[in-house]
């Protein structure tokens, strides 16, 4: 059974993708794994996988909680590359995790999250293309909400420029206030991910490594920070609560029908 698109995008031969899908999903209040939760019948983790392949041939799954029950979900691809993370430390280790699995042509990489089964393939392909075009080192996948809660908030300079993404557990009550959020989904160069996540530091509220970190690193080392906002929302929707997997069942039975709903 088929639930991506059919339709193939190929920006360039040395990009691959990792796709983030160790975590737990305790708010999920299950004890089954949070991608394993089905949507229309399928896993979650399913659309993710189907939408890179159809954008990069290389593709990492990092997992970690059931990693042996994610994995077969997923038996039907079997040119999948699987990276064990033993400790969830977060989501920059996990990255950190799977360039050992990247194959060596790879020179960018897109990060793609096991729980935003909605993101379309054009998306995930115009965030490749705009990387390049603007041989940034790092671009970063955004989108406004008008209810930001939980989302990580992107801080801007005066010119517009991306500085740094501040998590919700850590931002201050001004910051709380910005609309414009990290999707959780990025495209790097590899070397430039293989000198920064080393570097990352677990000094938060959360005691964890985070990705997002590597936003303020590239800017105090002058490397350029590229950012690619899609407009459509909904399409971005993270799956942590029941109610998410309510909604985005009924968004993807929308797109089965021919529609094309948005959210905020």
């Amino acid at each position: 059974m088929s639930c991506g698109s059919s339709g193939r995008f190929k920006p360039s031969q040395d990009v691959s993708a990792i796709i983030l899908a160790a975590g737990q999903g305790t708010r999920m209040k299950s004890k089954r794994a949070k991608v394993l939760h089905e949507i229309a019948g399928v896993p979650m983790i399913r659309y993710v996988v189907e939408t890179a392949l159809s954008v990069v041939d290389n593709v990492v799954l990092v997992v970690g909680h059931q990693a042996k029950s994610v994995q077969a979900a997923l038996s039907a691809y079997p040119f999948l590359r699987f990276a064990l993370q033993k400790e969830q430390l977060g989501t920059g280790h996990a990255v950190m995790t799977a360039l050992p699995e990247l194959p060596a042509n790879a020179l960018d990489v897109v990060i793609l999250c096991g729980d935003t089964p909605l993101i379309r393939p054009q998306t995930v392909f115009t965030l490749i293309n705009q990387h390049k075009a603007r041989q940034a080192d790092l671009t970063v996948l955004a989108t406004r909400l008008q209810k930001p809660f939980g989302y990580g908030r992107i801080l801007s300079d005066a010119h517009g420029n991306v500085m740094r993404i501040v998590e919700e557990s850590d931002a201050s009550n001004a910051e709380k206030k910005i609309t414009l959020v990290n999707t959780g989904a990025y495209c790097a160069k590899i070397d430039f991910l293989a000198e920064s996540l080393p570097n990352l530091r677990n000094d938060n509220a959360q005691g964890e490594f985070y990705l997002t970190d590597i936003v303020d690193m590239a800017c105090k080392n002058g490397q350029p920070v590229s950012l690619v906002e899609a407009p459509d929302s909904f399409e971005l929707l993270g799956i942590n609560t029941r109610q998410d997997l309510i909604k985005a069942e009924n968004l993807v039975r929308q797109r089965m029908n021919g529609g094309n709903p948005k959210s905020s």
